[in-house]
């Protein structure tokens, strides 16, 4: 599963299946089985089987989404989606995308005006949707992710990770997650820190960053190692500390992941992160932008020991608070209060 998306929707969807009935609407294929499966969804809609229909992404036309989105409306059944970013403050950042993709843009604007609901996982993002696609922001909810605790936490895997110290990188290879500040950085500890290595876990444009790797003449430190899903736990548990310098970001999913087996993090302050991480306590935060910074601060975790072993102390139990478990609660508690706003309309509109 790459990217923070699909990990969300499956975590989710395995969670809440333990508590309430979920029916998967499927991912988008080119055949007879697919068609068949959405038909049922259809059916199952007309029926008024469901009671909520929930969209972990904006749905679209050609996936038979929107057509499920606009059926679901006129069955008065509570209709919920979850936004995790925000396609032209994405674009701004990161040019090499492309033009942007006014379809797409087109299709989350519309959804957001029909929905029920629009779930976020930050404040931060709710400010961003308010501002950015002009919503009421009495329309959104802020639930944050999650993290599968016990598998990040209790992983039997073993790697071993090269450097002193070892620094992992766990995400996408964009310049919007700031690998280029983090290249920068590392490239002025190379004196301070001869024996480091840093450790790019990911997927993306791996051959440019090879490329400003090489002209910034760090490549020896630097190891690639592509998406290693199943033992990403192990990756975590291997390395010295972990650096989100992200530019943006609506969440952040990898660094709970990180803070649940111990992983010492620094980060930056956007998405959720100002919200759980606590400067010095169970992590570091630093300024966007700023490889100066980001090198000294990487530089001063990896020369005291003890505050290492508190951080990581403290990120295991922060961790604890964001189960899966305790995040579909949060979910499944929505859904019954616009299951019983869906029923008082009903009883309003027959005494007309």
């Amino acid at each position: 599963m790459k990217g923070g998306v699909s990990r969300v929707a499956y975590y989710l969807s395995r969670e809440l299946a333990k508590k309430i009935d979920v029916v998967i609407f499927p991912s988008f294929k080119k055949s007879f089985t697919y068609f068949k499966k959405i038909l049922k969804v259809y059916r199952d809609t007309v029926a008024s089987r469901f009671e909520i229909v929930h969209f972990n992404v904006v749905p679209t036309w050609i996936n038979g989404g929107y057509a499920l989105l606009e059926l679901a409306r006129t069955k008065s059944v509570g209709t919920v989606l979850n936004i995790h970013g925000i396609i032209p403050l994405e674009h701004k950042l990161e040019p090499s995308l492309g033009r942007i993709p006014r379809v797409g843009l087109t299709y989350t604007l519309r959804a957001c005006k029909l929905v029920d609901k629009i779930i976020v996982n930050s404040n931060y993002m709710k400010d961003l949707v308010v501002n950015w696609y002009n919503l009421n922001s009495e329309k959104i909810v802020v639930i944050p992710h999650g993290v599968d605790f016990e598998k990040f936490n209790k992983c039997e895997t073993r790697v071993t990770l090269s450097g002193e110290p070892a620094v992992l990188y766990v995400g996408k290879f964009s310049e919007m997650k700031g690998l280029d500040i983090l290249f920068q950085a590392i490239k002025e500890l190379r004196s301070e820190l001869p024996k480091l290595k840093l450790h790019l876990v990911g997927f993306g444009n791996e051959e440019l960053f090879k490329r400003l790797a090489k002209n910034l003449g760090i490549e020896d430190l630097i190891i690639f190692h592509g998406w290693v899903e199943g033992e990403l736990p192990a990756y975590y548990k291997a390395a010295d500390l972990c650096v989100f310098p992200s530019k943006h970001e609506s969440f952040g999913l990898v660094f709970l992941e990180a803070m649940a087996p111990g992983c010492p993090i620094i980060a930056t302050p956007i998405g959720i992160i100002p919200e759980i991480v606590i400067h010095g306590k169970n992590g570091l935060i630093v300024e966007l932008n700023n490889p100066d910074l980001l090198a000294k601060t990487i530089l001063l975790l990896a020369w005291d020991e003890n505050l290492r072993k508190s951080i990581s102390r403290n990120a295991t139990e922060t961790a604890k608070k964001y189960t899966w478990d305790r995040i579909a609660k949060l979910y499944i508690a929505l859904y019954r209060r616009l299951v019983e706003e869906k029923k008082k309309n009903k009883v309003s509109l027959r005494k007309l």
